[in-house]
């Protein structure tokens, strides 16, 4: 089983175990294998912004034994013009999918957006990532455009994405 919680500063360590896990088993997050820092102070600099800063979020889903196995943010922009808007990321190992983690996820992070005044989530997704594209749809989320040859993996070959989003009464 598992449980969807906000990150806390001891989660540090914990979350980068879970991004290298989510860079070596899929190809739909944007870092490659061996790309990010293992170092804990630059990951706490990186997360504190989310603990601390009310106009953004961020979830972590645990496992019984204490692992991390997923996780969505929502960073909350700061000039007025677009403060109504937060640009979401979200990974979930794949051991874990098709357990209704990602709706939980979104369920919160919606509730929390209409509680932070955010009328505008967005994300960007692979064309080729189906799954998470499902997931998005039964969300609400739209297609709003389409960044051609946006991602260059190693081999060379270009990903286009799409630009989705979510707009709350």
């Amino acid at each position: 089983m598992w449980t969807v919680r906000l990150i806390d500063k001891t989660d540090v360590a914990k979350f980068i175990d879970l991004q290298n896990a989510l860079d070596k088993e899929t190809q739909y997050m944007l870092m490659e294998p061996g790309e990010l820092s293992d170092s804990v102070a630059e990951w706490e600099k990186r997360i504190v912004p989310f603990i601390d800063q009310p106009q953004n979020g961020f979830w972590v889903v645990e496992a019984d034994d204490g692992t991390l196995v997923g996780f969505l943010r929502a960073r909350g922009q700061t000039p007025r013009r677009l403060a109504h808007s937060a640009l979401i990321v979200v990974g979930i190992r794949q051991a874990y999918w098709g357990q209704g983690i990602g709706t939980q996820l979104f369920q919160i992070l919606e509730s929390w957006a209409k509680d932070h005044r955010i009328h505008r989530m967005e994300l960007d997704v692979m064309v080729t990532n189906r799954r998470a594209l499902g997931l998005y749809h039964k969300m609400g989320f739209q297609v709003e455009g389409l960044r051609r040859h946006s991602i260059r993996y190693t081999d060379g070959q270009f990903v286009d994405e799409y630009m989705m989003a979510k707009w709350l009464d």
